[in-house]
């Protein structure tokens, strides 16, 4: 069979927790009446209050799910249930032909998939440049008036100076930030709502306050002279503005075909949107990619991606200055397992940031993998320490520093982090071949 998840991987793919707690309740034998298998698919019947058992169905080459359940949660525990059995029981699945409810669903998943391919190969209607070069025209002109407002207002905040900014922080920047939006700046607006979110409570909040207000001034500075910039910046630029590249003029460009193993997960929730982010590193190519996805409330995912696990196929890289975010496409699972490429060392890790933020200083987060690195503290401190004694801060949260500790019996591991210009922020670890992660969820 080609499914192999951890329960830890599982647990990604729930909405709640309440949900992951209901569906380990449900991975005992006694509970389903039947499991079976094919090369497509595991299903089982679990029996419910009623009489009638639930007929459930996982599809193991995409990860979809199907439940008879009246449940409005997706997936719902029985599906979850089902997964956790394989995880922890595969033993107990017998491999079958498969019903016919289970192949009338995978038929339609099947056709759906197939009828999407069509729509999008169809020719897409004729685009009016002349309207489009007019919208665009209008467009940069709000963007300019934007920012003229925003270079007062900034100057006007430095000259009154920033001491008093913690004690106003919360109110100081929205009516700038909702002026952005309008100007159809939001990539300034995101900036600018970032400030808000510091915190005024550790010792470093002028050196990061006046970092993120440096590169806001630099890049509305650059959108001003954008037509004196070489292409690639040009791009990168009016991306960090805030003008989105088409997933059709993304997709125009030459894909990176290789197997991507996914570092980590992150997902973000505000209000009823959804954003997940996920950073991928390529076996062949060594290029780190970051693939984001918008979901709001009744839709599902375009691919099921988990932490951890490995997939072939293409990316496809947005344009602008060492870009990283791509979109994928037709990614397949793959059952290959494989520890990526790192630095050696702190210095090595230092020295590719360092080139990293020089290239491009707009960059907030930059992927890091370094090996033979050890956790230890200081205090109320953590750092990472190499085998040179070279020291690292880092931020970890408590209880992952627990489970680091107690994996590793403090010995050396590899890891993955994200480096901004204060703190790398250690978020997955490979021990002894063996990849750990922990959930990173932000609401």
């Amino acid at each position: 069979m080609l499914l192999n998840l951890t329960e830890e991987q599982i647990a990604q793919l729930a909405p709640d927790a309440a949900s992951v707690k209901a569906g380990k309740g449900l991975a005992s034998r006694a509970k389903w009446l039947l499991l079976e298998y094919s090369d497509r698919a595991i299903w089982g019947h679990c029996q419910g209050s009623g009489q009638t058992p639930y007929q459930t169905v996982v599809d193991i080459k995409d990860i979809a799910f199907r439940c008879s359940c009246p449940s409005r949660k997706f997936p719902c525990k029985h599906a979850l249930g089902l997964l956790y059995m394989y995880a922890s029981y595969s033993e107990s699945f017998k491999q079958a032909e498969e019903p016919d409810w289970v192949e009338t669903w995978l038929s339609k998943r099947k056709e759906k998939e197939e009828k999407k391919e069509r729509k999008e190969k169809k020719t897409a209607a004729p685009i009016d440049e002349a309207a489009q070069a007019k919208r665009q025209a209008v467009r940069h002109q709000k963007v300019l008036g934007g920012i003229e407002d925003l270079q007062i207002w900034m100057k006007d905040l430095l000259r009154n100076g920033l001491l008093n900014v913690p004690e106003r922080a919360c109110t100081l920047f929205e009516a700038i930030s909702r002026r952005m939006v309008d100007a159809q700046a939001s990539g300034l607006a995101g900036r600018l709502r970032g400030l808000q979110e510091l915190n005024y409570y550790s010792e470093d909040w002028k050196f990061k306050l006046t970092d993120k207000l440096s590169k806001i001034y630099l890049l509305a500075e650059s959108y001003k002279h954008l037509d004196n910039l070489p292409a690639d910046w040009q791009f990168e630029i009016r991306t960090q503005i805030g003008y989105p590249q088409s997933k059709e003029e993304v997709m125009a460009g030459e894909p990176v075909e290789d197997q991507w193993m996914v570092l980590h997960t992150r997902s973000n929730k505000v209000n009823d949107l959804r954003t997940d982010v996920f950073w991928l590193y390529g076996k062949a190519s060594r290029r780190m990619a970051v693939y984001v996805y918008f979901m709001v409330p009744g839709t599902l995912p375009e691919f099921t991606i988990l932490s951890g696990g490995t997939y072939q196929g293409p990316l496809y890289f947005y344009k602008g200055v060492s870009a990283l975010r791509a979109l994928p496409k037709e990614l397949q699972r793959s059952d290959e397992k494989f520890q990526p490429s790192c630095c050696p060392d702190l210095e090595t890790a230092t020295q590719y940031y360092r080139t990293i933020v020089r290239t491009n200083p707009f960059v907030e987060e930059v992927p890091l993998l370094v090996d033979n690195v050890r956790l230890v503290t200081a205090g109320n401190a953590q750092y990472l320490q190499d085998a040179e004694g070279r020291v690292m801060s880092v931020h970890v949260d408590e209880n992952i520093r627990i489970d680091i500790l107690a994996t590793t019996g403090g010995k050396p591991f590899a890891a993955f982090l994200l480096a901004d210009v204060t703190f790398w922020e250690l978020k997955t670890i490979w021990y002894q071949s063996e990849y750990y992660f922990w959930k990173d969820e932000r609401n």
